[in-house]
């Protein structure tokens, strides 16, 4: 059965029972009634074939006789009120036994059922995101739980613990394995290799690893029953905020040993009662010993691990409460940008010297400005060993880009390997197959082997995987920045205020030259996807040099606006959309005009360099290198200012008359329309 009618189903019950119960009590009695399928289907056969009256006290009997066998979800919150609708004909109950047998055999099956189940009340927290809100201790969880899909996980484990044992000697493989791996003399004791997910949800890389493990125990020839004691009591380790998604992991995770005889407590461990903010981002001497399970989580912490494998949080640092936001700020500040490269950053603290690590995260660490700290501290401590950039909206829970990758903790010579997936529309299945192909074919187009060594000349270090030895060497170049002034506009701070369209005010009091005095201003304002001219639409009122904005302030007296490059005002320029919904489109403007921060410009030092830059930078070769420098829909002057530029020959008259017809015929086409003021008449008439 495919995610979406999962979803569908559950969400379905989730609105059901939410309609007759607390939210506690309608997770509590739906998990419990999955997790007793994925125990044994011929129990929920058992509770739903009883009569009607006898439903509830089987039900809770069964949970009970579950709960001594394997606690978690069983467990939580002790006895809960039932809601009717969960055992009714007809009810949850019923709809779940109608699903395939199949479904009840797959191992992320509890965990897909918890995220789903969740589902609306994720949603409802991503809308206040969007409206900019911090997030309470109590939503960061529900938040930031991304279930990682099975086949993603056996490639990260495959080229994270699968590599390590294949380095030491074990015969272990995966299907997602990207190269061959040369074995050393030593091996190490089964008992040593450690794994953890600091970040585990409901525990689907440990129950993946656990499969691993046990191939390689059996290979080793010892039974069952001791191999799934050991590697829950030496290999595995989890650790997560949410203390339901924690509950879900550890019956899970028993009920994966026990079907290979052994009983025994995962090490997995929730942070409740010691923090409900940082979780595994804090260091064991920071936890005070009031308890068992604290002294354990302490140690825990301070542990160095030969794995570690996480899907991590994602929250932007606007998103974070007063308390996290200090912590990170105290702790991690270089790498402070986002929750997910917070975590990569004590993750590779957490490492043990030539171990490995995976991930699955955005991508805009590969990229943005912001993360160039972090991108360096990966290139001089660890080793980018592979990486599935897939597409944009690949996932279909996630709201970013996304890319898995796996590195090595310590300095390697080698390539890494790259996969470029982000053409390749129709969801994760279409990724899926493509990995597969590249795996098979080394010389596939979207197949990549590229030192990090290559990124260190590129400004800010981006894993620019993708480009070629000659893009490569143009950043030997002087950049943007170093040759011109590149500079944002002003903020009015209220643009319904101080804007308007050209049209909408008397001509008698606009300044159509900028040596005239008048109230409005004609404004660069950014715009729409547009090259070489055009998007002359808006006036700013300047009256009295900007006396209004410049005094702009609030209720409590701070300055609303921000008069900023005000000394390129007036000035040619060569400039582009801030915010951009396709390639980069680069337009000319002359003396005439103000700009804003939307209408980010470069300003030229004479004609020729204005009109060479303007052409260069409407290239598709400034398109593929804009790409690089930020790939996100939001071009800011540093990204720009990064651009390499080549000297400009001697004889460019040919080139440049090009570039000004160029700028002649889209005039031309803009002019054509009554919305341009330099409108005269139609050109069909």
């Amino acid at each position: 059965m495919d995610n979406t009618a999962l979803k569908k189903i559950t969400a379905h019950q989730r609105m059901r029972l939410m309609e007759e119960a607390d939210e506690k009590s309608a997770y509590i009695g739906f998990m419990r009634l999955c997790a007793i399928a994925f125990v044994d289907r011929s129990l929920l056969e058992e509770i739903c074939s009883a009569p009607l009256e006898l439903r509830w006290a089987l039900f809770r009997e069964k949970c009970g006789q579950l709960a001594a066998e394997y606690g978690g979800i069983f467990s939580l919150y002790g006895e809960l009120p039932i809601p009717p609708s969960l055992l009714a004909d007809g009810g949850t109950s019923a709809e779940l036994l109608g699903l395939p047998q199949e479904i009840w055999e797959e191992y992320d099956i509890m965990g897909r059922f918890h995220q789903y189940f969740n589902e609306p009340y994720r949603s409802e927290i991503a809308v206040g995101l969007k409206s900019s809100r911090r997030l309470s201790s109590d939503k960061i969880a529900a938040a930031t739980q991304l279930f990682t899909p099975k086949w993603v996980v056996e490639y990260m484990l495959s080229n994270t613990l699968g590599r390590f044992l294949r380095e030491h000697g074990y015969s272990i493989g995966g299907e997602y394995e990207f190269n061959d791996v040369k074995a050393n003399s030593s091996k190490t004791a089964l008992e040593d290799i450690t794994l953890i997910d600091p970040c585990m949800g409901s525990g689907n890389v440990l129950l993946c690893a656990f499969d691993m493990f046990m191939e390689l125990y059996r290979s080793c020839g010892i039974p069952d029953d001791i191999a799934a004691e050991k590697i829950l009591r030496c290999n595995l380790f989890g650790l997560e905020l949410d203390p339901r998604v924690c509950a879900v992991a550890e019956t899970a995770l028993r009920i994966k040993a026990a079907g290979n005889g052994a009983e025994v407590l995962p090490n997995v461990y929730d942070f409740s009662g010691i923090s409900d903010t940082t979780g595994s981002l804090m260091s064991g001497d920071t936890i005070e010993s009031a308890s068992p399970k604290t002294a354990i989580i302490g140690q825990l912490l301070d542990k160095k691990y030969t794995i570690i494998a996480t899907n991590p949080p994602y929250l932007a640092r606007s998103a974070m409460n007063a308390d996290l936001s200090r912590f990170v700020q105290h702790n991690f500040s270089d790498y402070s940008a986002d929750l997910f490269s917070v975590f990569i950053a004590r993750c590779i603290d957490m490492s043990e010297e030539n171990g490995y690590l995976g991930f699955l995260t955005p991508t805009t660490w590969l990229f943005l400005q912001s993360y160039e700290k972090l991108r360096r501290r990966i290139y001089s401590e660890c080793t980018l060993q592979t990486m599935i950039h897939f597409e944009y909206s690949a996932f279909d829970d996630a709201t970013v880009p996304l890319c898995s990758f796996t590195m090595g903790h310590g300095k390697n010579e080698g390539k890494g390997i790259y996969l470029r997936l982000t053409d390749f529309k129709g969801g994760m299945d279409v990724q899926k197959q493509k990995v597969r192909e590249a795996l098979n074919d080394e010389k596939c187009s979207y197949r990549f082997e590229v030192s990090t060594d290559d990124f260190g000349v590129i400004p800010s270090a981006p894993v620019a995987y993708w480009l070629g030895k000659a893009m490569l060497r143009a950043f030997d170049n002087k950049t943007l920045g170093e040759i011109v002034p590149v500079r944002e506009g002003v903020i009015t701070g209220d643009n319904d205020r101080f804007l308007r369209r050209w049209y909408e005010v008397s001509s008698d009091k606009t300044a159509f030259s900028g040596s005239q005095k008048r109230k409005w201003y004609l404004l660069n304002k950014g715009g729409d996807n547009r090259k070489w001219y055009g998007n002359r639409e808006f006036v700013i009122n300047w009256e009295n040099d900007g006396a209004e904005i410049k005094s702009f302030r609030d209720e409590n007296g701070r300055l609303r606006s921000r008069p900023q490059g005000l000394n390129y005002n007036f000035r040619p320029s060569v400039s582009w959309s801030q915010i951009t919904s396709g390639t980069l489109s680069v337009r000319y403007y002359d003396e005439n005009f103000m700009f804003n921060v939307a209408g980010t410009s470069a300003f030229p030092s004479d004609e020729r360099h204005h009109t060479m830059l303007l052409g260069l930078l409407n290239s598709k070769v400034a398109a593929e290198f804009a790409k690089v420098l930020n790939p996100t829909m939001n071009m800011n002057p540093g990204d720009l200012a990064r651009l390499p530029i080549p000297e400009f020959p001697d004889d460019t008259e040919e080139t440049e008359q090009l570039i000004k017809d160029n700028v002649r015929i889209c005039k031309d086409d803009w002019d054509s329309f009554e919305t341009s003021y330099d409108f005269r008449n139609h050109p069909l008439i």
